[in-house]
């Protein structure tokens, strides 16, 4: 009667917990949401108030800029009224540009002036003929009466711009263009230590991305492309965004890698010429200001959670202690099933699938690996002669020797009764560390012997494959090594080879040191 009574007892418990820990849990869960979503809209604020933060310094170098092309503007439409009063009054062209224009290139802001006809033929500041770089801006000048500023362009080792100003003659058409041109130079006022973390590189960037001009940190060069450069990498998922928002001037900010080094650039447009203003921002100085805003309401954030958390450890310790029993004893099966019996390494099945698995990651991730297959050289013989235990005793021997001679994180199984797979993950596939990987494996084997009472000494022959570049997927990569193994047996056996190498160079003989 009494066991009975504690049964009923027991059933009594777990229905009152039932009972609050469902509606509590509910409520955790909506609390925890809640805080989720309100530290996110924080962080998210910490990180638009540290972009406007940069944003605003870029207006400031844009204010600038634009003042200069103000001025040169004003000069420029002041200088066509008196060149047109001066082609009226008869003067020759020349000279109204050597004792007219040419005294005003310094009021001007500019480097140069030039003025030229509706052929595009004209006149240099230094008395010259010269002719129109880009005819398309001239004929928008004199078509449309209008002053037009031309698209940055490359002359010599500088980025020029050009203001065209008509000048309208008797007849009311534009006769002439005058023009103004600058060194596209915004930055020449900016500390090289720059602003912000003292890292921070400035660019001056066409509608295209083209880099014009730089300042603060040298991490870019003039003429880099932003989308078509080896240093710079924007993230894939806003490089569209940003090729659409320099070519239509707008305003917006992308991730991107800097001479490896991660930064968030931050750009603003320019009023002239389709020109933008780009700061390149350490993303260290961004996740600094943003723990300055952000961090206090962080901590106190987890402090609730963590709380929260530890009301329910108690409950679950009993759920999670049976969960991580069944958990060891499947693992133990799978391990089981996975397991060569003989050599304790991975058998072939849960090779080629652990192998096929890390490939498809490594390709995702642009990471590059080593594979080998070892094949023992007159392996058959050794159990004719020797028998099928010794043959054992030897596969075994090799099976521990390999597991050990490799990093934890490679890949190691029989695949077949002599054959063995190593794919060496993550790992730089130059020369050096080739020849570094062949010459362990020469000397594993070198060093290497079984038996109590006849010791033996095998070798082996060995092919090598280098991902993705022998092979995108493991059946491709697999056939590379596998070829590179036969060419090794080919030449007599006991050497590495690697896919697609000549064998007299890189081929290493296992039996030579």
């Amino acid at each position: 009667m009494a066991r009975k009574n504690h049964s009923t007892n027991g059933g009594f418990n777990l229905i009152n917990i039932t009972q609050w820990a469902i509606p509590t849990a509910i409520l955790f869960a909506y609390v925890l949401v809640t805080l989720y979503s309100f530290s996110s809209d924080m962080k998210a604020d910490a990180k638009y108030t540290v972009r406007q933060k940069i944003s605003d310094y870029n207006d400031t170098l844009i204010i600038s800029f634009n003042t200069k092309m103000d001025v040169s503007r004003a000069v420029a439409d002041a200088m066509a009224d008196v060149v047109a009063e001066e082609i009226k009054a008869g003067k020759d062209v020349k000279q109204i540009m050597i004792d007219t224009i040419k005294p005003t290139i310094k009021t001007a802001i500019a480097n140069d002036a030039k003025i030229f006809d509706t052929t595009g033929k004209g006149i240099a500041s230094d008395g010259l003929d010269t002719s129109v770089i880009d005819k398309s801006d001239l004929e928008s000048c004199l078509g449309e009466k209008t002053l037009v500023m031309s698209e940055p362009y490359l002359q010599g080792e500088d980025w020029y711009v050009d203001i065209y100003t008509p000048v309208i003659g008797d007849s009311a058409k534009a006769e002439y263009a005058l023009v103004y041109s600058f060194i596209t130079n915004v930055f020449s006022d900016i500390p090289t230590t720059s602003k912000f973390d003292g890292r921070t590189c400035y660019a001056l960037i066409g509608s295209d991305g083209t880099v014009i001009s730089i300042a603060g940190r040298k991490i870019l060069n003039r003429g880099d492309n932003l989308f078509d450069s080896e240093s710079v990498k924007i993230s894939s998922a806003t490089e569209n965004r940003t090729k659409s928002n320099l070519s239509n001037r707008n305003a917006g900010y992308t991730d991107c890698t800097v001479a490896g080094e991660e930064r968030v650039m931050v750009y603003d447009p320019a009023a002239y010429s389709g020109l933008a203003v780009g700061s390149f921002v350490t993303q260290s100085y961004v996740e600094n200001e943003v723990h300055s805003t952000y961090g206090d309401m962080e901590s106190i954030l987890i402090r609730v959670v963590v709380a929260m958390i530890a009301f329910f450890v108690a409950i679950l310790a009993i759920n999670l202690a049976n969960k991580a029993v069944n958990t060891r004893h499947n693992q133990s099966l799978q391990e089981k099933a996975e397991t060569d019996l003989l050599t304790g390494l991975l058998n072939k099945i849960s090779t080629e699938q652990k192998v096929s698995d890390y490939l498809t990651e490594a390709k995702s991730k642009d990471q590059s690996a080593l594979l080998f297959l070892i094949d023992i050289d007159n392996f058959k013989k050794v159990n004719d002669t020797m028998g099928h235990a010794f043959g054992d005793e030897l596969l075994a021997g090799l099976g521990l020797g390999l597991s050990t001679l490799f990093r934890a994180t490679d890949i190691v199984g029989r695949i077949g009764g002599d054959e063995f797979l190593v794919l060496m993950r993550n790992i730089s596939p130059d020369e050096e560390t080739k020849k570094r990987e062949a010459e362990k494996l020469l000397t594993f084997f070198r060093d290497f012997k079984v038996g109590e009472y006849v010791q033996y000494r095998c070798t082996a022959s060995i092919g090598g494959a280098v991902f993705s570049q022998d092979g995108g997927d493991f059946e491709e990569l697999y056939k590379a090594a596998d070829s590179a193994m036969y060419e090794s047996k080919r030449h007599g056996k006991n050497r590495v080879a690697y896919y697609g190498e000549e064998l007299e160079g890189p081929v290493i003989e296992l039996g030579k040191h």
